[in-house]
Formats: C-alpha cells, structure tokens, sequence
C-alpha cells in the first residue's frame, strides 16, 4: 500500500544553510541552539521576502510565483504532497506529541479519532521529510517555545494558501480548454475566463461534469440538486471521474474511475504547465514545471486528492476559496479521493496518472549523475550535483545534537 511519508520526496532545498549570523557559543544547551537556528531561519525569510536574492527562474504562467528558499516555500510543496486541510500548528503539535509520548492509548480511540490520528501521523511525516530532519528536532526541542513555532507554522501555512490561490487562478483560465473531451469543439455557450458566474450547474458541460455518477446528467438532476432534492457530498462520485461515455449501469462505480480527460489535463497543468496540459503523455518543462520544484517524482494519493479539488473548484461557480459549499465538504471530498487510492486494488490508477504526467507508470526517473563537463555547461546540472551532494549528507546522522532523552528518533 502506498503511503504519503515513504512517496514525499524531500525537496532539493531541504536543510538550508544556516544564517551568516555566526556559529552559536558552544555552551549553549540543545534546546537554546534551537531557538537561535530556527529564528534565523526565520529571519533570512523575512529578507527574502523583503527583496532578498530570489531563486532565478523564468516568469509565466507555468511556474510558482518567485521562489524563496524558506518556510514558506516549503509550504508550497507541502500543499500538494502533504495536507491541505489541516493546520499546519495542529501537524507540527500532533507531531511532537507522537515523538516525545512513549506509550498512545490507540485501542480506545474510535473509528473516527483513528482515522483523524493516522492522517495527522502521516501528515507530519510528510512536513518534516519534506523540510529535512533538522526540522523534526527543532520541532521537538521547541516544545515549550510556542509562539516560535507558531511563526514558523505561520509561514509554511503562507506558502500553503498563497500556492492555493495561484493553482486556482491558473485553473481558473485554463480549464475551459480542457472541458470537452475533443478539444476541437468548442464549449457553447462560451464560459467567461473571469467570472465562475456560469460555472457550476449553470451550465450544460461544467454540469454534465459535476453530475454524481449515479444520476442521469439532465436538466431534471441539476434542478433536483439546485434545490436539494439531490445532495451533492464530498463522497459523492462525479462525471468528472469517468470517460466521457461511459454510462452507470448500476454496479460499475470502479470501473473506468479516474479515467476521464478532464482531471487527466488539469493534473498536467498543474505539475507540469499549461502548456503541457494537451500534449502527449510524459511532456514537460524539465526543471521549471511544480513537479520538479517540489521534488515530486510520482502522483501519490494525497496528490492526486489536490488535484481533485483543485479541478472540482475550477468548473464550479464558487468564485472564492471556501471549505463548503452547501452539503459539499472539499475536506471530505479530498480524503474520499485519498482513501480510494491508498487501496492496493487501484495502484492502476497512480500508474497511469504517471504515465500522463511524467511519461512512465513508475513516475519521473532520478536524474543521472553529471559529469563534470555537463556541470561547467549547464546551470541545471549544477542544481543536479547539489542534489546529489544533498542525498549523501542526508544518508550521515544530523550533525545538531540529538534530542533529548526520551525523544524518539
């Protein structure tokens, strides 16, 4: 079974270097070197931020909005590998709890605080390998400092809602050229780039897409779910989700699930660019794509769960960000989507996303090692003999002191 921890790859920029603020006095006690290495990580934030030196990289429609090397970037990647949903302060307060109690009374938890304890286990699994190790120890050493971790957590949930907003603005224009499954016909009536007014069940094809898939997708089902006749939840299955005709017969819910061209073209937009979205499997813009950026190699459940939602917010009529909308909860919606594809019995449906997005069943290949012509030639090839560099000091035990007695490592 696939899971979020052993699928996050750990972003090439985890594990910045510390600030130029020069190396703490050596009598200082693990937990005090924490708050100096954290603050200044914090601070070197704020300064990029304030017009510090950027990441270079080109600007379109493709690509994040200018990169920093801080919490806040991490944010970014976290939004799509880890959990949307969550505050990021409740994962980081879930996380210290789990690896400073020895014993967790989980037998008497119920069925619903168990699915709640594992998904929050796993979420900051997801955080603290995505950000490096040194990240977990600070986390724990700074269990009394609140308010530090709560400006740390302030800034990984910037990264989270700001990477949010801008995969829905580009959805937003972007969607209406992936709609119809034969893109030579045009959506009619047209659908407007800045208003989502006549998105929704306000119009025949973003209609048919959002109908539940046990439902004909006629004008007597969106009048029945206008008004609630029919209740649309975020357990409901879609249109959206199936070839564009295939037909309920009554028992073939798994059948063709996550086949459809629409969450197909939208997963590309978004990993790899609109202008990857209509091209042929494994098309890409190498290192400039989010995929790359956040060091995802293969579609996880989580992943494709954002997408999702990311896909159902772009043809609904919602204009702004909103967790429900009527009876549909997008928080329940998304851990639907995470459940059915954490069961072994779908790994086909990873797979071909993976091969739509990255060009192999398996997901992208590790890059290969430069050589030192390729590495005078090629700025990329230095950002890959980093990495490299990077993978072997993370194999070497952290090099900050361990945690207190009693932590778990």
């Amino acid at each position: 079974m696939s899971t979020p921890a052993a699928d996050a790859q750990p972003n090439p920029s985890s594990d910045p270097p510390p600030s130029d603020a020069g190396a703490p006095p050596a009598d200082l006690t693990p937990e005090q070197r924490a708050v100096n290495e954290v603050s200044n990580q914090l601070t070197a934030g704020v300064m990029n931020a304030g017009g510090g030196k950027k990441r270079k990289h080109d600007t379109n429609d493709d690509e994040d909005a200018d990169v920093m090397a801080s919490y806040k970037e991490y944010g970014r990647a976290y939004l799509r590998l880890g959990d949307p949903f969550t505050p990021i302060d409740d994962i980081v307060q879930h996380g210290i709890f789990i690896e400073t109690t020895e014993e967790i009374d989980y037998p008497k938890m119920t069925l619903k605080e168990r699915q709640v304890f594992d998904h929050k286990t796993a979420s900051w699994e997801v955080l603290w390998r995505l950000i490096g190790p040194s990240f977990r120890n600070h986390m724990i050493l700074l269990k009394k400092h609140k308010k530090l971790r709560h400006r740390v957590c302030a800034q990984i949930a910037l990264g989270v809602s700001g990477s949010r907003g801008e995969d829905a603005n580009t959805l937003k224009k972007c969607v209406l050229e992936y709609l119809n499954a034969d893109t030579a016909v045009a959506v009619d009536p047209p659908i407007s780039k800045t208003s989502k007014a006549e998105r929704g069940y306000n119009h025949s094809v973003t209609a048919k897409l959002l109908c539940p898939a046990k439902k004909p997708p006629t004008d007597a089902t969106y009048e029945a779910i206008a008004n609630g006749t029919i209740k649309v939840t975020g357990r409901s299955f879609f249109r959206f989700y199936y070839p564009d005709n295939w037909v309920y017969d009554g028992k073939n819910l798994m059948d063709n699930l996550f086949e459809g061209h629409l969450m197909i073209r939208t997963a590309k937009c978004l990993l790899q660019g609109p202008s990857q979205a209509l091209k042929p499997p494994g098309a890409h813009r190498g290192n400039r794509g989010n995929a790359a950026k956040i060091g995802a190699r293969t579609v996880t459940p989580r992943l494709m769960a954002y997408i999702g939602v990311q896909t159902f917010f772009s043809i609904s009529s919602l204009e702004g960000w909103q967790q429900t909308d009527g009876n549909f909860d997008y928080e329940q919606f998304y851990w639907t989507i995470v459940s059915l594809l954490e069961d072994e019995d779908n790994a086909h449906i990873l797979q071909k996303f993976n091969h739509h997005v990255f060009g192999d069943a398996s997901g992208r290949p590790a890059a290969p090692a430069p050589t030192a012509q390729d590495a005078d030639d090629d700025d990329d090839d230095d950002l890959e003999a980093y990495r490299a560099a990077k993978k072997a000091r993370l194999a070497q035990p952290p090099s900050q002191s361990e945690p207190p007695s009693g932590v778990a490592a």
